[in-house]
């Protein structure tokens, strides 16, 4: 007997998916199988990582330096020396 997932979705992506399997010629269930073995087949994808990590942490910005925060005060920065 094969493995079973149940997964919970909101209704309006249910239907999303029911549509786009219905397009293909697909049952639900095959639809969902064929695109979890595609997304697996791909491989891992590689994590996103701050472009410049000499940077990370080196600007003390009062409330943790994650990259969004970094690169909001770098370009906070770039404004105000460009004026």
């Amino acid at each position: 007997m094969p493995n079973v997932l149940t997964v919970r979705l909101p209704s309006s992506l249910l239907a999303k998916v029911d549509r786009k399997a219905a397009a293909m010629g697909r049952a639900r269930a095959e639809h969902v199988r064929q695109v979890l073995e595609e997304d697996v087949a791909a491989g891992a994808s590689r994590p996103r990582r701050f472009a410049s990590l000499s940077l990370k942490g080196r600007y003390a910005l009062g409330h943790g330096s994650d990259n969004a925060a970094v690169r909001r005060a770098l370009a906070r920065r770039a404004y105000e020396k460009n004026r």
